[in-house]
């Protein structure tokens, strides 16, 4: 049961990163006709009073039937299990009823899967890219579609890149009655009979989102590349978590309320310097995010990343994550005094809506393999295979589960991928 924004950024993100080839600092187009490509990983965390585990496999196929065409189809899976805080309640109201278990956990077991297709059409050193995507879970349905062009100047020095990208999305909810006000409308109780015509008991809530974003991609020497990257999302529809409750008061608890708009923005710049003596690649950025819901973040991020012969890359990375909460963020809205009491209209049970801070560490190899003469098994042109293992430690400044903190706030991420070029 995670914030339906971030299912939609998931799906807007995935497109973008498939089709931004900049975004991976290629420069030189490949000849393959066929690549296929296999992903798989598990994410899993287990903070206080809440756990989830997600498995995720993925299969991509590259068609390139002539240099100027390219086609791609894929397929995507999420498969959760777990279970998140549906009741969320601050220290003011369990201070006046101590002992009362209203902090409790949801079941979560959901399915989601995502199928995409798109085509690529180059003249030139222009590329024109356009796809589409459909995805589905339980209570959810998304269509996104994307379009973004790429140019080289300057001797294949520079190159520009724009992408638009629109979701079309619907999340279902409990029906609440004409006059309930947000403070007194009810949590979805189950994903039972969403999206089933007819039926009194639920409703479907739309989502609609914009994405723009450009890069600027330059090659200063033949060892250091750096990109400029700016990107703005604009949301419209249902944000809240239609399964989560706050309690609000005396004997109130009402399904927590987010407002419908959210305009967000991000700057972000990267360089990538190979060091020759030592066959190695140092890869950095710096993320600037705000939005409308006055949430402000900065992400810095490094890697290290070194060749073992012609075939085996190892990178060691670490990553770095600061945000602010949002504007109407309380840990409280049962009582207390500001900041961590009630703050307008609006209220969340949300901690990614928290002020908090995140560390990431981990490891990942890469080897690809390829015969000096001819074909593996006559019609494969190079094998690769890769894994990568991350940690996550989380430290939230507010959010607490009734007074008490979070504990045990960390993450562990796993992942294999394979692929063959035909």
């Amino acid at each position: 049961m995670r914030l339906q924004l971030t299912r939609s950024a998931r799906l807007l993100a995935s497109m973008f990163v498939g089709v931004m080839s900049a975004l991976a600092f290629e420069a030189t187009a490949r000849a393959e006709v066929v690549d296929v490509d296999t992903a798989h990983t598990v994410y899993y965390e287990a903070p206080t009073r809440s756990h989830m585990f997600v498995y995720t496999p993925g299969l991509d196929l590259t068609v390139k039937p002539t240099s100027w065409l390219g086609v791609t189809a894929g397929y995507s899976a999420d498969v959760v299990s777990g279970a998140s805080v549906a009741v969320k309640a601050g220290p003011a109201y369990q201070n006046t009823h101590p002992g009362a278990d209203v902090i409790t956990a949801a079941s979560v077991h959901d399915f989601r899967q995502v199928g995409h297709g798109g085509f690529s059409l180059a003249h030139g050193s222009t590329v024109y890219t356009a796809g589409y995507s459909y995805g589905t879970e339980h209570d959810y349905r998304s269509n996104a579609f994307f379009v973004t062009a790429k140019t080289d100047a300057l001797e294949h020095n520079t190159e520009f890149e724009i992408g638009y990208a629109k979701n079309l999305d619907q999340v279902c909810d409990r029906t609440q009655g004409p006059n309930v006000t947000p403070s007194r409308a009810f949590a979805l109780e189950d994903s039972n009979g969403c999206f089933t015509n007819g039926n009194p008991l639920r409703s479907k809530r739309d989502i609609t989102v914009d994405a723009f974003q450009g890069s600027w991609t330059q090659a200063w020497t033949p060892v250091l590349v750096t990109q400029l990257i700016y990107g703005v999302q604009i949301i419209d529809g249902f944000q809240s978590d239609p399964y989560r409750s706050v309690i609000l008061g005396e004997g109130l608890k009402a399904q927590e309320h987010h407002p419908n708009d959210r305009a967000r923005q991000s700057v972000t710049l990267r360089a990538n310097y190979f060091i020759r003596p030592i066959r190695s690649a140092i890869h950095a950025s710096v993320r600037g995010y705000d939005d409308t819901w006055d949430i402000h973040s900065i992400t810095a991020e490094a890697e290290f990343e070194t060749y073992f012969g012609e075939a085996l890359r190892v990178a060691l990375r670490g990553r770095f994550y600061k945000q602010t909460g949002a504007l109407f963020y309380s840990d409280d809205y049962s009582g207390g005094d500001r900041p961590l009491g009630p703050k307008g209209q609006y209220f969340t049970g949300d901690r990614e809506l928290s002020p908090f801070t995140s560390i990431l560490v981990g490891l990942r190899a890469n080897y690809t393999f390829r015969r000096k003469e001819g074909n593996l098994f006559w019609i494969v042109e190079s094998a690769k295979a890769g894994a990568s293992a991350d940690a996550v430690q989380f430290s939230y400044d507010q959010f607490t589960l009734g007074g008490t903190e979070i504990g045990d706030a960390r993450a562990f991420i796993l992942g294999l991928s394979g692929g063959l070029v035909f």
